[in-house]
């Protein structure tokens, strides 16, 4: 037993040691009440002398103050430090913060109703002229400022998604999003929407990931506070809102003196939420396309724990190779990683666009009657907002790489300072945007539209990713490398409508077998006399009466069998040619 203690107080000596050596002082136990009257006593002599710059007209004076000055300071730590590691100071904070979220509880919910009132469901997947031109529920339509507000500052989208999606999201997701210029009442909103989700992420923190979306909720519920602690002295001061006097010049000592959005509450007003757009006030949410796996499906837990494993291995992988590049500096090393993210980022909505348009244009099938001026106008918005999207971060890879964007063309170039990570990820992203904007301009030369500004934004685009590639090869050449293994699988046209076949097919058995077991026998009840009827299933099987082998994709496409309804005739069991 004595040994242990022995070592037990070798190994305590060590460890403080080495706190001191990096700068740490370590904390005594000293009693809270007696913490508090020694902090208050020495803040109050502290505040006598005035700072450690103190200056006397006798010169030994003045170092004698500088001195105790010093003395105290380092007093004050080691209460400070002392008293933030007793119980009774834990206590009093949780105390404090208690009483701080339950005094702003009830303004936070009004303005989390408010931005529902004004924010569609699906407003991830819509575009700003999409917001702007559609009639709301009430039947008005979203002012422009608050659409682009949406769209660009996307962290207001987590507003419309599931609590249980966001907990479950990968921290650089939440690391991109955009939260610059975000009013008081929208950071109210979104403090309330993820209030519960703060504690989940604390509690894992122990796991690396789990620490990032942790800082990352710490970071934005800081400058909440912050935001909202500037606001209330400003109307502590000056007179809360309705009752907010402005000095004039006739008399300029009395009422606010702020100008335009110096003014906190000027500054909250910037994007009014006041109205109400007829959106769901509770909480509606985004059909989130993740399933959770099953409790008791030990097979999807494990699938999923091994994407999230891999995911977290290759965010390592990358670190860790950007770290060497940039030998440990820090700064550009965080660059380099929000570039990386950026490219990824772009990557996900090129291709979750691609999907999502091509799985309506498989479902409208080729009768071109059906092909209104509306959908015509929602496509080009649509490509038109993703397009945008993509150039906004085109532009920040191509800057990063020394391209020549302003000035005279074909000015002197920059040296490339990324890394060979950085120059293949470059490489994917051309790819994929090469596949993407031939999409484009095969879907408009079909619809036969006519955008200028599309045409000018893509050949624009892909002047600046030839050069970045040519940029590309000669950086990875220079570095004494060659090109990295894709991170990711690039899908081609034919690949994702391959894709989407199969899933429309795989949902329309589905719906038609839930169907037929409701009519038949599968209901619990005796069969319906006469003939039997195959309607959707029929058209997958290529069914009865009418001939048709083609399945499904023939029915969307109003193919053979004499069917001329496409998928929805298909789906009211159009027999024998609908």
């Amino acid at each position: 037993l004595l040994q242990k203690l022995e070592s037990s107080e070798k190994r305590q000596k060590k460890l403080e040691k080495q706190l001191a050596q990096a700068g740490v002082a370590v904390a005594e136990d000293i009693d809270y009440e007696i913490c508090l009257r020694k902090v208050a006593e020495i803040g109050k002599r502290m505040a006598e002398i005035g700072g450690s710059d103190v200056t006397h007209p006798d010169k030994d004076e003045q170092n004698r103050l500088r001195e105790e000055y010093f003395k105290l300071e380092q007093e004050m730590e080691k209460y400070n430090n002392a008293l933030m590691l007793t119980d009774e100071y834990q206590a009093e904070q949780d105390r404090l913060e208690k009483k701080w979220e339950d005094d702003y509880a009830p303004g936070n919910l009004e303005a989390l109703i408010k931005l529902r009132r004004h924010m569609p469901v699906e407003v991830r997947n819509m575009s700003e002229a999409q917001l702007t031109t559609e009639p709301t529920p009430n039947g008005k339509y979203l002012p422009m400022a608050t659409a682009k507000k949406f769209k660009r500052t996307n962290v207001l989208q987590l507003i419309r998604r599931d609590p249980d999606d966001i907990v479950r999201m990968h921290p650089s997701t939440l690391e991109n999003m955009r939260v610059t210029g975000l009013t008081l009442t929208e950071r109210r909103a979104l403090y309330e929407h993820l209030r519960l989700i703060g504690p989940k992420w604390k509690d894992g923190k122990a796991e690396k990931m789990t620490e990032r979306k942790w800082t990352w909720y710490n970071m934005m519920k800081s400058n909440f506070k912050e935001n909202l602690a500037s606001w209330q002295r400003h109307v502590d001061q000056y007179g809360p809102p309705g009752n907010h006097p402005y000095a004039t010049r006739d008399n300029p000592n009395e009422g606010c003196p702020l100008m335009g959005k110096q003014c906190p509450l000027k500054a909250d007003k910037l994007i009014d939420y006041d109205g109400d757009y007829g959106f769901p006030p509770d909480a509606k949410y985004e059909v989130s396309e993740v399933k959770k796996a099953d409790a008791d499906d030990p097979g999807a837990k494990a699938m999923q724990e091994a994407l999230e494993l891999m995911k977290e291995k290759k965010a390592n992988e990358r670190s860790e190779a950007l770290k060497k590049h940039y030998n440990g500096k820090l700064l550009q090393v965080s660059k380099a990683n929000g570039s990386c993210e950026q490219m990824d980022d772009m990557m996900d909505k090129m291709e979750y666009g691609m999907m999502k348009w091509l799985e309506d244009i498989l479902i409208l099938g080729d009768d071109k009657s059906k092909l209104t001026e509306d959908i015509k106008k929602k496509e080009v918005a649509n490509f038109t907002d993703v397009l945008n999207d993509c150039k906004l971060s085109i532009l920040d890879i191509c800057g990063r790489s020394g391209m020549q964007l302003s000035g005279k063309k074909g000015g002197e170039s920059k040296p490339d300072p990324r890394s060979i990570v950085e120059c293949c990820l470059a490489e994917e992203s051309a790819e994929a945007f090469e596949i993407f904007t031939k999409f484009i301009n095969n879907r408009l030369k079909q619809t036969e539209i006519l955008d200028t500004r599309i045409k000018s934004t893509i050949d624009m685009l892909n002047g600046l990713m030839t050069e970045l590639r040519e940029r590309n090869v000669k950086t990875i050449a220079d570095l004494g490398g060659e090109r990295l293994p894709p991170s990711r699988k690039i899908k081609t046209q034919d690949e994702i409508e391959k894709e989407i076949k199969v899933k429309i097919e795989k949902r329309a058995a589905e719906e038609a077998a839930a169907a037929e077991a409701e009519m038949g026998g599968g209901g619990g009840g005796p069969a319906l006399p006469g003939p039997p009827r195959g309607g959707l299933m029929d058209a997958i099987k290529g069914g009865r009466g009418g001939g048709g082998r083609g399945g499904l994709l023939d029915a969307i496409k109003g193919g053979r069998g004499g069917g001329r309804g496409g998928l929805l005739d298909a789906i009211k069991g159009g027999r024998g040619g609908g």
